[in-house]
């Protein structure tokens, strides 16, 4: 009889130290989303023949071009290193 109150017990404190988790989880999600919407960026419209590294030259004054070209790419979602024209891009501070 003590052996399974103990083992109520211990699934009652799995079952609360899970759910304390998953609240503290998604909370700092929700900070981090929220706070991540703030950002204010600048934008460049690609003109015909611009490529990645004519705007880090342009643009990327006081860093590697290969970091300021791979936040792009992030921030933008892109799957290729082709630009279209046409194409507005947000570029990182």
């Amino acid at each position: 009889m003590k052996a399974q109150r103990l083992n109520g017990f211990v699934k009652a404190i799995l079952l609360a130290t899970a759910l304390i988790l998953a609240i503290g989880f998604f909370s700092s999600n929700a900070l981090a989303s929220s706070e991540s919407s703030k950002a204010n960026f600048h934008y460049v419209t690609v003109s015909a023949g611009q490529t990645l590294w004519g705007l880090a030259e342009s643009h990327a004054k006081n860093s590697d071009p290969r970091d300021w070209i791979a936040a792009v790419v992030d921030l933008n979602n892109l799957t290729t290193n082709q630009l279209q024209p046409g194409q507005r891009l947000a570029l990182p501070n």
